[in-house]
């Protein structure tokens, strides 16, 4: 059963942690040119638990095939990472007793991770089929991201299994490339191509195969801890998908709504009028993030308040001064005349809950 949203997809940066080095390594300020040509912010190349909407992980993937001049770019980038590598849900559902928990434990977490796919696993008396689906109707680098996606995914059969396994089959949801033959021999086995989904094909019989790599007892994670650890999923509004993108480009000029719109997928007037539908206006979600983010900095660090009003974008001190008595009744600097957490507590929430579209 597939799954579609109405805002845009997202999924989270744990999920291509390598690609900045690559182009690092790569020389010549691939990784500015990259990340710029596809509109998205360079600080995101190395943020934690930070998401993105998937077009542009796919343009990013597809630009970065282009710019080492690697066609197997997403399959090589998979396999710099450990399944655990993706986050604390992936961690859940390795520490599974056996494969089969493995697999339903990861189809149950995925979207602690991103809002943009789907694990499924089928099962006929001989067979068994653990298949992501990617539902992104975005082309541009779609097969460096499934590619990336089916790596880690015959990593983690391989603890149950050994290094050296190989599925009976693979099944690709893009058409037949010209070097398949290599892709073949990196997955050491057949693949078919233009099918409805990817997936790793293997004897059914063998879901019951205990883990090769069983964690210790006091490194399980439980279900418990991925609802404390994973507090920030992927948003899943209009409101929430530009908040999240808005928040990504706090050090840029926001007032350029464009840039905001672009990374989105979506028109200026688009999402001028998803927002409208919310009763929410452009201007004042902008403010509340920018406020937002200057009480984080103003609780959690030592910079000046000139500092940070340049940091979460604004033109000087005065103007986040002017927004804080606006929708706070008080000074940016009270903020570190109370003790720690005290009031800004109740400011966040007061800054969450003023009435948008009025300001």
């Amino acid at each position: 059963m597939g799954r579609r949203f109405g805002a845009t997809s997202f999924t989270n940066v744990e999920g291509f942690r390598p690609l900045p080095t690559i182009l690092e390594a790569a020389g010549g300020r691939s990784l500015e040119r990259v990340y710029r040509a596809e509109g998205v912010p360079l600080n995101l190349a190395f943020s934690q638990n930070a998401w993105i909407p998937l077009r542009s992980l796919m343009g990013l993937m597809e630009r970065s095939a282009r710019e080492t001049s690697d066609e197997l770019f997403g399959l090589h980038l998979g396999e710099l990472m450990r399944p655990e590598d993706f986050g604390v849900w992936a961690r859940y559902a390795l520490s599974a007793s056996n494969l089969r928990g493995m697999i339903e434990r990861a189809i149950r977490t995925l979207d602690y991770f991103e809002s943009v796919s789907e694990f499924r696993l089928d099962i006929s008396a001989e067979l068994a089929r653990w298949s992501y689906t990617i539902y992104e109707p975005v082309g541009f680098g779609h097969r460096h991201v499934a590619d990336r996606a089916l790596q880690p995914m015959l990593t983690a059969l391989r603890y149950y299994f050994g290094p050296d396994w190989t599925p009976t089959v693979v099944e690709c949801d893009y058409e037949r490339p010209l070097h398949w033959r290599k892709l073949e021999e990196l997955f050491g086995a057949p693949i078919l191509f233009s099918c409805s989904t990817n997936a790793l094909v293997f004897p059914s019989c063998l879901l019951s195969q205990p883990s090769m790599r069983e964690p210790a007892l006091a490194d399980r994670i439980t279900f418990a801890d991925l609802r404390r650890m994973s507090l920030r999923l992927p948003p899943r509004t209009s409101v929430e998908a530009a908040r999240e993108v808005i928040r990504a480009r706090i050090a840029e000029p926001l007032d350029d709504i464009e840039g905001t719109a672009w990374l989105l997928g979506l028109s200026r007037r688009t999402l001028q009028r998803q927002l409208s539908e919310a009763g929410i206006t452009y201007r004042d979600l902008l403010e509340q993030v920018r406020l937002e983010r200057s009480l984080e900095l103003l609780t959690d660090s030592s910079a000046s308040i000139t500092q940070i009003a340049l940091a979460v974008g604004y033109s000087d001190v005065t103007s986040l001064s002017r927004a804080f008595r606006r929708r706070i009744g008080e000074p940016p600097s009270s903020v570190r005349r109370v003790p720690r957490w005290t009031k800004a507590r109740q400011w966040a929430a007061r800054v969450a809950q003023f009435p948008l579209g009025k300001g």
